[in-house]
């Protein structure tokens, strides 16, 4: 009961539905915030690659926003899924620009990336699609999408798996109210033509490929209905390109010990990536 009133006073803070934070939680995102303000960093990539690399290690672990029946803010940093490792990292990075950053900035933070116009109104607030996530945080200054400023190709990209396929969305199948207004969302997206670099073009030189350490690298899918299907960090190794992420393969956040190319060019529905920079 302590707990329970505990949670709906900080919700009640920060205006925005949230489960009470465990201790473990709130220990490692204090400690990260506190540490970054000891250390020099020489751009702002920089200071975002100590949190990205900070969760290395850490196991992986999907579908952990979606384990309760009513739209609270989820905060997980003992098991991350793709979206949520970028979202923690860029969560942290934000908070970390505040003078004296604590759990509140940080908390304040992962709200405004997670959800249309940083507000929790149910399950649909939710940025779920990559391409509403990116607009969304675009609008708000916090990144902007490079993807055209490389060499690339289009493809139409109509947005509707999640509706075509609700039976395997918890919140979704046997919610038709919630249903329309994924498709109403999804509307939007309806004659969306995607821009995305090849993968083929990831072997090129490296004085050819002009993506930075630090960028988020999205990699686009063949699959009908979806933009992408797995996020992560862009790492140079000498002149081999890499990809730091939560690795369902390797069950937890590694740097890939394999080039971006590589890893790429063995699965057939990958069809290339998208570049954000972070403001």
């Amino acid at each position: 009961m302590k707990n329970k009133i505990l949670c709906i006073l900080f919700g009640a803070l920060i205006n925005a539905p949230f489960c009470f934070p465990r201790q473990a939680d709130s220990l490692l995102i204090n400690t990260l915030l506190h540490k970054s303000k000891c250390v020099s960093f020489n751009s702002g990539a920089e200071r975002l690659l100590y949190f990205a690399n900070s969760m290395k290690g850490i196991p992986y672990q999907g579908g952990t926003l979606d384990r309760s029946s009513n739209e609270t803010l989820v905060v997980r940093t003992d098991s991350l899924d793709c979206t949520t490792y970028v979202e923690n990292v860029l969560a942290l990075y934000l908070a970390s620009a505040k003078q004296n950053p604590e759990y509140r900035d940080y908390i304040e933070s992962l709200t405004r990336i997670r959800y249309r116009d940083g507000k929790i109104h149910g399950y649909t607030s939710r940025l779920h699609y990559f391409s509403d996530w990116v607009e969304d945080n675009q609008n708000k200054g916090i990144l902007k999408e490079l993807t055209t400023h490389f060499e690339h190709e289009t493809i139409a990209c109509p947005l509707n798996y999640m509706t075509e396929h609700s039976h395997l969305y918890k919140q979704l199948k046997d919610n038709d109210s919630l249903l329309s207004v994924m498709r109403h969302i999804e509307q939007r997206w309806s004659e969306y033509e995607m821009p995305y670099v090849p993968k083929k073009l990831l072997d090129l030189p490296a004085s050819e490929i002009k993506i930075k350490d630090g960028d988020i690298l999205a990699l686009t899918t063949s699959i009908d209905g979806l933009d992408v299907v797995h996020l992560g960090f862009a790492i140079w190794i000498g002149d081999s390109l890499h990809l730091l992420h939560a690795s369902s393969l390797q069950k937890k956040v590694i740097l890939d010990d394999v080039s971006l190319y590589d890893y790429l060019k063995g699965r057939s529905k990958h069809t290339g990536i998208r570049v954000i920079r972070v403001e």
